[in-house]
């Protein structure tokens, strides 16, 4: 059985689902992710698109192009909730913080941070266990 997981934008007009196992899920502090999401750092799981549907109220949801990297971040059109962005790989990436506030504050545990990349490249410091590359 696929593991699925459902999480939708703060005025719920927008439903998300994601099925499978997500290739990454880790904080990202390279810049791309800082310029287009305005985050210090990512905490994300990144997913093959085909993984990644909108199950409801997708004519709400709103695509922005940033206009010098290979990244959108699509959101609601109501609301203003990022529910996923896309990388140069074309990945859909679902921050683990919406995943856990539509799952009673509560990350799975197979889908927390395992790894930070691009860490050489971070504007705050973390202090954790985890491997840093």
């Amino acid at each position: 059985m696929s593991n699925q997981y459902k999480v939708h934008c703060d005025c719920n007009e927008i439903e998300l689902e994601m099925t499978g196992t997500p290739r990454v899920h880790a904080f990202c502090h390279c810049e791309d992710c800082r310029a287009l999401l305005d985050v210090p750092y990512h905490s994300v799981t990144a997913w093959d698109a085909e993984n990644v549907t909108i199950t409801r109220g997708e004519d709400n949801a709103t695509v922005y192009k940033y206009p010098t990297l290979e990244m959108t971040r699509v959101f609601c059109k109501h609301c203003g909730e990022t529910v996923y962005n896309t990388n140069a790989m074309g990945w859909r990436l679902v921050s683990q913080l919406l995943i856990s506030k539509c799952n009673n504050d509560e990350l799975p545990s197979e889908l927390k941070s395992n790894a930070h990349f691009f860490y050489d490249r971070r504007i705050v410091d973390i202090d954790d266990q985890i491997p840093k590359s």
